[in-house]
């Protein structure tokens, strides 16, 4: 009986490790369903991005060395020329911690962080 009990725990080992598999397989497939419904986003974004450049371009015949330039003082707005807007840390106004730009509020301090009003907010959090 103590052997076939061994046998029986080892056999629920390994049902325990492949279900830990199957969960691991149906993660990483749902991971990369995820990276390819953010990729068709980007591109999209990418192409509408394009699309206005060239209304803009051609109504107000501003250059792409002119967008360049914007581009760069924009990214250059956090101090660092990363392409990013912003930087994903900031110091609350209240305690003076590392924080989230992602968060609304201080993990310290709880303070509000005030919304600064532009259309781009929500987007580039």
């Amino acid at each position: 009986m103590a052997f076939s009990g061994l046998i029986k725990g080892r056999t629920d080992w390994r049902d325990k490790s492949e279900i830990q598999g199957e969960l691991g397989q149906r993660r990483t497939e749902n991971l990369a369903d995820r990276v390819s419904e953010l990729e068709e986003r980007v591109d999209h974004l990418s192409l509408l991005s394009m699309a206005l450049w060239q209304l803009v371009s051609e109504s107000t015949g501003w250059s792409e060395e002119e967008l360049i330039k914007r581009v760069s003082a924009l990214d250059l707005r956090d101090g660092k020329m990363d392409g990013r807007v912003l930087g994903s840390v900031i110091e609350c106004p209240e305690c003076h911690r590392p924080l989230s730009r992602r968060h609304r509020r201080c993990l310290y301090c709880e303070h509000e962080m005030s919304v600064e009003g532009s259309a781009f907010d929500e987007v580039v959090r």
